[in-house]
């Protein structure tokens, strides 16, 4: 049968099982196993002999070999030896289940990212509203991040249990409900409690990676976690644009400027209801369907979010490319809440409250290519250097979006400050594909616990420079927005104590009989 080039050990791999037969009587082909029983192996004289491939007959999607070996669901080549997970990425194709699950997982996140910044945003407009001083804007943003760190520790391993299907619906339903109650903040303390509450929501991102992991092969997860993950990223641009634009609408349908904010929480609570239902409906787990099917029927051995907790959370590599994390996508989340606040009080940019919105839009844009293009750039390092190849992409575009922070926060103008905003914002969704392109590495057999540490630290990191800039920049933004760089630079140097087993790292190899994809120097 066709496999990818290298032949990889997926946490699921055990179960989607292939055998190389001493025979070289013909060719193999599948016999479901039928009440528990061994399958048995049929072969036909005068073709040479394949590997065989099992598939369980109660797996709801099921491949076929065709005319030139290929394996496939539908359209879409697999590869038996990694659960049947994709080859390829077809993008305009909705076909369950690898590419409904692909195109589910980005669409939840993006919703997910709309509904969590969705006040940000209006902060210029809400802030004289209910009288909230630079540090209380400060103070809420952070609210709005903190929930967040414990939420994605916790749903990543249950992912594992349950599945992201479940995991992700019912997140999205919680965001869906307070943002909703949202619009009945009267206060700086409602106000925090609602962002607090909203900010569960951004676990979202967790449920996500494991997702589109679980579904492609490891020779395209880089690109694949990397656009998902981009594109619901891209919530944070077009919530910057959106939000204004359904304010104004309001406002010129008879509003008060102080009230008009208020009906424009329906658009995107009403926006993620309906995603909600529609991705429970018509999506699927795994590349054999839902997770709870497969444990009840034995098609894939049942996992505890307890074993993939454990697993995950003790490998150090987790920990050291989450700090790596935090200055990437923790950075993201801080310029999401404060941007637009930042061009709109900075006497030099001379941009009002409605307008300041739309300039801050273009740093969340970037995420329509940049972190795709990270994980492209990992996935080319991983086919010339293996996983060298990954962490020599990871640490550079770290190195460089570190600089461009310090660029732009020198800026006084709108003329240098939208430019350097955007490289700079390029560099920070680059590193955060680069950083997931790694991630199903570190430990394959827990796979929500890796990503849970990592996804988790992105927050603590939003947390951190929040935390930064109300104590010690809330009167000097540029400074902050400098220091903040050096930190980046700083983390970009981590990447030389990360060391994957049977893999290669930035100074040599760490031997080992086992291996897990890529092409590795030994």
């Amino acid at each position: 049968s066709a496999r990818c080039d290298h032949q990889t050990l997926t946490s699921d791999a055990p179960l989607a099982r292939t055998r190389t037969p001493t025979t070289t009587l013909g060719r193999s082909s599948i016999v479901m196993a039928e009440n528990g029983t061994d399958p048995v192996k049929a072969v036909e004289l005068g073709e040479p002999a394949k590997e065989e491939v099992v598939q369980h007959e109660a797996a709801k999607y099921k491949a076929v070999e065709d005319a030139d070996g290929v394996w496939k669901m539908g359209t879409m080549p697999v590869d038996p030896a990694q659960g049947f997970k994709a080859k390829e990425i077809q993008l305009f194709s909705f076909a369950r289940p690898h590419m409904r699950a692909f195109h589910f997982a980005w669409l939840s996140f993006f919703i997910a990212f709309t509904c969590w910044f969705a006040f940000a945003p209006l902060m210029p407009i809400i802030r004289p509203c209910l009288g909230m001083t630079l540090k209380q804007v400060f103070a809420v943003n952070i609210a709005s991040v903190a929930s967040t760190v414990t939420t994605r520790f916790i749903v990543g391993p249950l992912c594992d249990k349950w599945g992201p299907k479940r995991c992700q619906t019912f997140l999205l339903a919680w965001i869906t409900v307070f943002v909703l109650i949202g619009s009945a903040v009267s206060s700086v303390f409602s106000l925090a409690i609602i962002r607090f509450l909203i900010g569960f929501g951004g676990a979202t991102f967790v449920v996500n990676q494991f997702w589109s992991s679980s579904m492609f092969c490891n020779e395209v997860v880089g690109l694949a976690n990397a656009c998902t993950a981009g594109w619901g990223n891209l919530g944070g641009g077009v919530t910057q644009m959106l939000m204004v634009a359904v304010y104004v609408a309001f406002l010129k349908g008879g509003f008060g400027k102080c009230e008009a904010w208020r009906p424009s929480m329906i658009v995107p609570g009403g926006m993620a209801g309906i995603v909600t239902v529609a991705m429970y409906l018509a999506s699927d787990d795994a590349p054999r369907g839902d997770l709870n099917h497969l444990y009840a029927a034995g098609v894939m051995q049942r996992k505890t979010a307890k074993d993939s907790m454990m697993v995950g959370y003790s490998n150090i590599n987790s920990w050291l490319l989450g700090v790596q994390y935090a200055c990437c996508f923790g950075v993201e989340l801080h310029v999401n809440n404060v941007a637009a606040t930042y061009f709109a009080i900075r006497p030099s940019f001379g941009v009002g409250p409605i307008d300041a919105g739309v300039v801050a839009s273009l740093f969340g844009w970037m995420n329509l290519f940049a972190r795709s293009a990270g994980g492209f750039f990992s996935d080319v390092g991983n086919k010339t250097a293996g996983m060298r190849g990954r962490m020599w992409a990871h640490t550079i575009c770290l190195f460089f979006e570190g600089l461009c922070l310090i660029v732009f926060s020198r800026m006084a103008t709108l003329a240098g400050a939208i430019p350097s905003l955007v490289v700079f914002s390029f560099f920070v969704q680059a590193a955060e594909g680069t950083s997931f392109a790694i991630v199903p590495y570190v430990e394959p057999t827990a796979l929500g616990g890796v990503s849970a540490v990592v996804g988790a630290w992105g927050n603590i990191g939003a947390v951190a420079w929040g935390m930064l800039f109300l104590f010690g920049f809330s009167g000097n933004i540029p400074n902050g927005f400098a220091t903040l760089g050096c930190i980046i630079i700083a983390s970009a140097f981590f990447t030389f104590f990360i060391k994957i087993k049977g893999h290669s790292h930035m100074t040599g190899t760490l031997e080992t009989t086992e291996s897990y994809g890529g092409k590795e120097t030994q």
